[in-house]
């Protein structure tokens, strides 16, 4: 079905009227809210296929927010911000963003990008909707769930992609630039340095379930398999 409904989140009202108008032209069903507050409770309240966030805003902000929302949800996430440097590209895709878009940006610009994301997932069910289990680690992409002996690891879903890209190959070493190619769809800007940052919050995660398991190994000028303890 892909995305219809848009949840829009902004502090900047002119801004996001303007771009809320400019959707709705598109086709798009948008509701609008006016701090991270508002947004919460406006997630909370109905459905929506996609997010839009900005950063930085009074109440709550966009990264606590989006941390609110991943405890129970992987609806697609596009940050708005005005920091174009890549530190801030990472924190927010290790909050749980699926892209990121630097303002002063064009209407047209985010629209393409939200189709990009709204193709990716009318391709996840037929792709990925079955479950697959390697040894003790079980991986849910209709459900974006992943379990360890039976225990819940939350992932974002960017590194949900990562390990599962891993898991259907076991014992073979994917590259960095493979991993990019599997995981950025669409506009999305991924590079090297966000796949390891990926690694490294997927072993953090299961090192939180299972102090014993690391559950990514690194090989050194080639890339990364999954463990042999999962396998």
């Amino acid at each position: 079905m892909g995305v219809t409904r848009l949840l829009l989140v902004d502090d900047d009202r002119t801004l996001i009227r303007v771009v809320g108008a400019a959707l709705e032209e598109e086709g798009y069903a948008v509701t609008l809210a006016y701090d991270g507050r508002l947004g919460l409770a406006a997630f909370a309240a109905d459905a929506y296929d996609l997010l839009v966030l900005d950063v930085l805003m009074p109440e709550l902000d966009g990264l606590a927010l989006c941390r609110r929302i991943r405890l129970t949800s992987r609806v697609p996430i596009i940050f708005l911000t005005s920091r174009a440097d890549e530190a801030d590209r990472i924190t927010g895709l290790e909050t749980g963003a699926d892209d990121y878009l630097v303002k002063p940006f064009s209407t047209r610009e985010l629209v393409a990008r939200i189709r990009a994301i709204g193709r990716r997932v009318e391709r996840e069910p037929a792709s990925t909707a079955a479950s697959l289990k390697v040894g003790p680690l079980e991986i849910d992409m209709g459900r974006f769930e992943a379990r360890w002996h039976g225990a819940g690891v939350v992932l974002t879903r960017s590194e949900l992609m990562v390990l599962h890209a891993l898991a259907k190959q076991p014992g073979f070493v994917l590259s960095r630039d493979r991993l990019i190619d599997l995981v950025k769809g669409g506009e999305v800007v991924i590079t090297e340095r966000t796949i390891d940052t990926f690694i490294k919050r997927i072993r953090q995660k299961f090192h939180a379930v299972d102090p014993s398991f690391d559950a990514v190994e690194t090989v050194i000028g080639v890339g990364y398999r999954l463990r042999e303890a999962a396998r």
